[in-house]
């Protein structure tokens, strides 16, 4: 047996391997059955050389599915070579009481009110030490959860922080909003988009 590649996943949260990640794969858009190691890591084996398109496919929804590309042969040495995915967490990851979160759901104005996947929403707010943060988030879209997003806001924010809020997708009209928000705190924002 040929190792081919090894990639490991990383919570995009904690920053941490994502051991309980519930995840398949599809290289070059066929399922693909990866030895998995300890810490998330996944090795692929006796793959001829070229590059392949990998997706990482989240069963469970908590993060976002990702994709990136796989380059064989290895590079020398074998840890230069360790790929890192970075999985991004959806609305349905279970963050640890104390984040400051903001979360929410976005529609399309109108009758029905249909939900709006793929909404980019980005968050711009000082720290308590006047530090400048730009977080970014999209909306999902999964069945029931279809339009609901969750953006984290790291560091320590001041009592009443002031939180400018941007909501863009192609060919719909971007919306902002500000709010206040304190640390540890988790408030709902709900957002029409015409």
């Amino acid at each position: 047996m040929k190792l081919s590649a090894v990639i490991q996943l990383i919570d995009g949260f904690s920053l941490q391997p994502a051991v309980a990640a519930e995840v398949s794969f599809r290289l070059n858009g066929r399922p693909y059955f990866p030895l998995s190691k300890a810490s998330a890591f996944y090795a692929f084996s006796d793959l001829d050389d070229g590059t392949y398109q990998l997706e990482i496919l989240c069963a469970d929804h908590v993060y976002f599915d990702q994709s990136m590309q796989l380059q064989v042969p290895l590079r020398e040495p074998l840890a230069a070579s360790i790929l890192t995915c970075l999985l991004t967490p959806s609305p349905l990851y279970a963050y640890p009481v104390g984040t400051t979160l903001i979360f929410g759901h976005i529609v399309q104005s109108g009758a029905q009110r249909q939900a709006l996947s793929d909404v980019d929403v980005t968050a711009t707010y000082q720290t308590a030490r006047a530090k400048v943060k730009n977080q970014n988030a999209r909306s999902f879209d999964r069945g029931r959860y279809d339009g609901s997003y969750a953006l984290v806001l790291s560091g320590r924010l001041a009592p009443e922080t002031a939180v400018d809020l941007s909501f863009k997708k192609n060919g719909m009209t971007s919306v902002q909003k500000q709010i206040k928000m304190k640390s540890g705190t988790r408030q709902c924002v709900d957002i029409e988009m015409h």
